[in-house]
C-alpha cells in the first residue's frame, strides 16, 4: 500500500543519502589536486549506469497493475555485492592521518553559500525530474516501453557531459564550466517540457549533456570547501537543505501545474532557482582547481 511504500522509501532514503555524500567525500581526500572534479566525474557515470539499470527494467510495470513491485525486487541483487565492498573498502587516508578538529563557525559562510545554492537547485531539478515520467505518460501519451526508451536514448549522452566536464573543470576550472552547464542543462529542460514531438527529444539530449557538465564542476566544492574533520557534517546539513529544496519544488511544481495548466509552465516558472545560482557560482564561488585540499 502507500503508507507502507512510504515509509519503506523514508528508511531506503535516510540510509542512501548519506552514503552518496561520503563517497564523494572520500574521493575527494583520496584524488590528487588536479584529477578531483574528474573523480566525481566517473562516480556520476557509475550512478548514471545504475538509473539507467532501473530505466530498463521500467517495462515490467506493463506486466500488470501490480508489475511496478517487481521494480522493488531487482536491486536486492545488489546487495551481495555492497557486502563485499564494504569489507574491502579503506578508510580515507587524509581522515586516518592526524587533523586538527575544527569548529564549524568558522565556516559559516561557505556553508551558506552552499546550502542556499542546493536549496535552489533542487527547487528545479527534484521536479523536473521526478516529474518526467508523469509528464511523458500522461501529457504526452508515451507507454512504459516509451518512457524507456525515450530516457535512455536522450540521456545517455549526458555521460559526455559527465566526463568532459569533470575534466575542463580540473585544466580550465570550476566555475565557468559549473556556470555554462547549469544554464544550458536548465534551458534545454525547460523547453523539452514545453515541446513535443522531435523537437521533445532534442531538447533533453541538449539539456542532459550541457547539465551533467555541472556535476563534477559543481559536485566537488561540497568537499573541497571544508577541513577533514568537517567534511561528512558539513556536507550532511548541505544534504537536509537538498532534500527540503526538493519537497517544496514538487509542492509548488504540482500546485503551478494546477494552476497554469502543464508541468511545462510550471518547471518553466521553477527554473529561477538554478539561475541565481549560476548567478552566485560566478560571483561568489572561490576558484578551486589546482589547490590541495589542505590550501583551500
Amino acid at each position: 500500500t502507500l503508507p507502507w511504500l512510504t515509509a519503506s522509501q523514508t528508511v531506503a532514503r535516510a540510509l542512501s543519502a548519506p552514503l552518496g555524500i561520503l563517497i564523494t567525500v572520500v574521493a575527494a581526500e583520496e584524488m590528487p589536486r588536479g584529477s578531483r572534479a574528474y573523480a566525481i566525474s566517473v562516480l556520476g557515470m557509475a550512478a548514471a549506469l545504475g538509473a539507467g539499470l532501473c530505466v530498463i527494467a521500467l517495462p515490467l510495470a506493463d506486466l500488470g497493475d501490480h508489475g511496478w513491485r517487481v521494480l522493488y525486487v531487482l536491486p536486492l541483487l545488489g546487495l551481495p555485492l555492497c557486502r563485499s565492498v564494504a569489507r574491502s573498502f579503506p578508510e580515507s587516508r587524509r581522515f586516518v592521518r592526524q587533523h586538527r578538529d575544527v569548529p564549524l563557525a568558522g565556516h559559516g559562510r561557505r556553508l551558506a553559500l552552499l546550502a542556499t545554492s542546493t536549496f535552489l537547485l533542487a527547487l528545479f531539478t527534484a521536479p523536473a525530474s521526478q516529474f518526467q515520467n508523469e509528464f511523458l505518460r500522461d501529457e504526452r501519451g508515451y507507454s512504459a516501453a516509451g518512457i524507456t526508451l525515450f530516457t535512455l536514448l536522450t540521456n545517455t549522452p549526458g555521460g559526455i557531459g559527465v566526463v568532459i566536464g569533470g575534466r575542463l573543470a580540473d585544466v580550465r576550472g570550476r566555475r565557468l564550466v559549473g556556470a555554462v552547464g547549469l544554464l544550458g542543462g536548465v534551458g534545454g529542460t525547460v523547453a523539452m517540457y514545453l515541446s513535443s514531438g522531435p523537437p521533445l527529444w532534442l531538447w533533453s539530449v541538449f539539456g542532459a549533456v550541457l547539465g551533467a557538465a555541472t556535476i563534477p564542476a559543481l559536485g566537488v566544492y561540497g568537499p573541497e570547501l571544508f577541513p577533514t574533520s568537517l567534511r561528512g557534517r558539513a556536507n550532511g546539513l548541505i544534504g537536509v537543505l537538498a532534500v527540503l529544496g526538493s519537497v517544496v519544488g514538487l509542492l509548488a511544481a504540482g500546485t503551478l501545474s494546477d494552476e497554469l495548466g502543464g508541468l511545462g509552465p510550471a518547471v518553466s516558472v521553477l527554473s529561477f532557482g538554478p539561475a541565481l545560482v549560476a548567478v552566485l557560482v560566478l560571483t561568489l564561488y572561490p576558484e578551486t582547481a589546482h589547490t590541495e585540499l589542505e590550501d583551500l
